[in-house]
This record gives structure tokens, C-alpha cells and sequence, in this order.
């Protein structure tokens, strides 16, 4: 006869579930490590085999505005010569009393670029051209050749060297700018002075443009050009 009674059965507690825990091994260690340097260079290989598959290539982005016209100008002048130049620029800028390891910056720049020799036909009147009646000779004459200002190569110049005091380098990391104008200022004079004073690029640019003008008007039928050059009259 059972006890219908209202005592309690004792309860069995549930047991928890445990997660299995899987034995350390060397060998699945290595097995994955090999697998990873597989996949690394696979993609290598790929990357290389295609760049455009590689997902962390850099890209440039311009968002520059386009060129916009703002003048013309009617060339007169004929380049007849150029010169090219290779300047060193030591430029030192400092504040009295201050030391330098403070204050002030220096800079070694190199320079390279070209001047021209330049020959103005603008201003020849009509006297400057004597042509002779059986239009066989003619008598040209030209104001002196001169200089152009000196124009940098940019892919080719460079800045060597920089040394800054300390203040000045804080002021660069909060926000100071610094501009490089007066290295590129200086570096073109110095091309342009060292033109004038060796002379030869005026005298090649004589020399061609002569060529020049005898090749022209030889072509047309003159058997005697002479070139002559005085001084500027502007």
C-alpha cells in the first residue's frame, strides 16, 4: 500500500554540465601557426601576382580644384639659351640674444634649375631691318640678349638638412608654419648673379639666335644676313 501521504521524496540534483576541455598538444600548436604563415604567404604571393587584390593598398586621393585661367600674354621675347645650375643654400635664421638651440633654424638646401638667355623683338622699329633693293642682303639689328630669372626644377631640388631649436619645433607641432620661399628666393638669385657674371650664356644666346635668323631668311631667298646687337633701348 502506498503512502499517499504529503512527504516529500527526496530530490536528486541535477548535475551541471561540464564543457570537455580538450589536452594541450605541441603538435596542434605548431600545425596552426604553420597554417597561418601558409595563408599569410599565399596572399603574398597573390598580392604581388595582383596588386588590386591586396585590401590595405595606400591610395592618394586629390581634391584639388582645377586650374583656373586668369590671364594671357603675348610672347615677344626669343629663348635662345639656357644654363643650368646646381646651388648649395645655407640659410640660417636666429634671434639676438637667444641661443640658437633655442631659437632659430637652418636649413641646407640644394638647388637646381635653369637661366635663359632671352632676346626681346618687341620693340625693333623700321630701321632696325634694312633690307637691300635686290632683296638679296639684309641688316638686323637686336638689343642685347638678357637673362630670365632663374627657374627651379622642383623634382630635382632639395632640402639636404634641417636643424630647429627647441622652441621652434614646439611651435611646429601646435600648429606654426614653416615655409621654405626664401630658400627657393635665394637659390635663384645665386643662379641668376652667377649667369651675369660668366657671360657665356649671353654669348650663346647670340650665337643662336644669329643661326636662327640666318636659317629663316635664307630660306627665303637672302644670301647675306648680318646680326647686329646694341644696347637695350628700353
Amino acid at each position: 500500500m502506498n503512502d499517499e501521504s504529503g512527504t516529500d521524496r527526496p530530490q536528486t540534483a541535477p548535475r551541471s554540465a561540464r564543457i570537455p576541455r580538450l589536452p594541450f598538444s605541441p603538435l596542434r600548436l605548431i600545425a596552426v601557426a604553420l597554417l597561418a604563415v601558409l595563408v599569410a604567404g599565399l596572399i603574398a604571393v597573390v598580392v604581388g601576382w595582383r596588386p588590386s587584390l591586396n585590401p590595405f593598398k595606400e591610395r592618394t586621393i586629390d581634391r584639388s580644384s582645377p586650374a583656373v585661367l586668369r590671364s594671357l600674354e603675348d610672347l615677344s621675347e626669343y629663348h635662345a639659351a639656357g644654363a643650368h645650375f646646381e646651388v648649395v643654400v645655407d640659410l640660417e635664421e636666429d634671434t639676438r640674444w637667444i641661443p640658437s638651440a633655442l631659437k632659430g633654424e637652418r636649413t641646407l638646401f640644394v638647388g637646381v634649375g635653369t637661366v635663359d638667355s632671352m632676346v626681346d623683338f618687341s620693340h625693333l622699329g623700321s630701321g632696325d631691318v634694312v633690307v637691300s633693293p635686290d632683296r638679296r642682303s639684309v641688316t638686323i639689328n637686336l638689343p642685347n640678349p638678357t637673362l630670365s630669372s632663374a627657374q627651379l626644377d622642383l623634382n630635382r631640388s632639395y632640402v639636404v638638412a634641417r636643424q630647429r631649436g627647441v622652441l621652434d619645433r614646439v611651435g611646429g607641432l601646435v600648429g606654426g608654419i614653416s615655409s621654405d620661399k626664401g630658400l627657393y628666393q635665394e637659390a635663384s638669385t645665386k643662379m641668376t648673379d652667377a649667369a651675369k657674371q660668366d657671360g657665356q650664356v649671353i654669348e650663346l644666346g647670340k650665337k643662336n639666335t644669329t643661326a636662327m635668323l640666318r636659317g629663316l631668311l635664307g630660306a627665303l631667298g637672302f644670301t647675306d644676313v648680318k646680326v647686329n646687337y646694341t644696347a637695350d633701348k628700353r
